[in-house]
């Protein structure tokens, strides 16, 4: 059955924040489309308006702001994969991005709209997560910065109230310029794969090896992307041998929260989830390339 809806496409923000505010919760708002279509054409979605937001140029591209890397949520993951001040102070946001479905969705998919799917197993929110990031969020009565971390509700859900959007991400950049960051990612197959388990990690490594910040976040293995804040502790100012390693990596999977479904048992997460820390740890020790 045909469903109708009424579409904007503003070239202004104020504009659409506007609209926003008018349809009260009852518009969707279409990035790069590669979900949202999708599921409008199943009929999983029949929404009463669509905001266009891609003729927004001012919510897209990467530049240096303010001591943070700032990235517009319309910039796709081509982009962001492609960017040198992402490689430079966010590397494992440029390879998850580089990670993300295949080159034609990478080339029309964007970081807002990945980050408002709150799918836990998104490729570019661990990154993130690590990365420290921080989402502004806009609506005609104002404007906020929040963690990264405190976006997400759920699987599926975030803070968004009716008229807000995403219109920006920062990367506070680091303190110590020897920070340096890791993603990695378990699929079924090579490309157009989703993770069955991935792990992001940020570190400052001392010429010793010894680690004196690090964060560890989780992908697909909970209802949200997961902070392995234990491990965090117990490898926080050690030089991980592999008795350490593999101390972390257990601790690591006992943080999982996964569930048994058609890509993986949880049991099967919880083994990937503490191989594929174990792989950035070993990379950060030089014993794996």
């Amino acid at each position: 059955m045909l469903h109708h809806f009424t579409y904007f496409a503003p070239d202004r923000l104020d504009q659409a924040l506007g609209i926003l505010k008018q349809g009260e919760g009852r518009t969707w708002v279409l990035a790069g489309g590669t979900d949202l279509l999708v599921r409008m054409k199943e009929g999983a979605i029949q929404p009463d308006a669509v905001l266009d937001i891609g003729l927004l140029d001012e919510l897209r591209g990467v530049r240096l702001e303010n001591r943070s890397v700032w990235i517009g949520p319309l910039t796709t993951h081509e982009e962001i994969a492609g960017s040198e001040l992402v490689h430079r102070h966010g590397r494992a946001l440029a390879i998850g991005a580089a990670r993300v479905g295949s080159p034609q969705i990478r080339r029309r998919a964007t970081i807002g709209g990945n980050l408002v799917n709150a799918s836990p197993a998104a490729d570019s929110v661990p990154p993130l997560f690590v990365l420290q990031a921080e989402v502004q969020i806009s609506s005609v009565a104002r404007e906020r910065w929040l963690a990264v971390e405190d976006f997400f509700t759920g699987p599926g859900g975030t803070v968004l109230g009716p008229g807000e959007l995403v219109t920006g991400l920062r990367i506070p950049l680091a303190d110590d310029d020897r920070m340096e960051s890791r993603y990695e990612k378990f699929g079924t197959r090579n490309a157009l794969s989703i993770a069955v388990a991935s792990v992001a990690a940020a570190a400052v490594r001392e010429p010793d090896g010894t680690l004196n910040w690090i964060r560890i976040a989780m992908g697909s293995v909970g209802p949200m992307v997961l902070r392995a804040g234990e491990a965090e502790k117990l490898l926080t100012g050690e030089a991980p041998d592999e008795e350490l390693i593999g101390r972390a990596v257990r601790v690591a999977a006992e943080c999982c929260r996964p569930i048994d479904d058609v890509r993986g048992s949880a049991w099967y997460r919880r083994q990937l989830v503490a191989a594929l820390l174990a792989r950035i740890l070993r990379v950060w020790m030089g014993k794996e390339r």
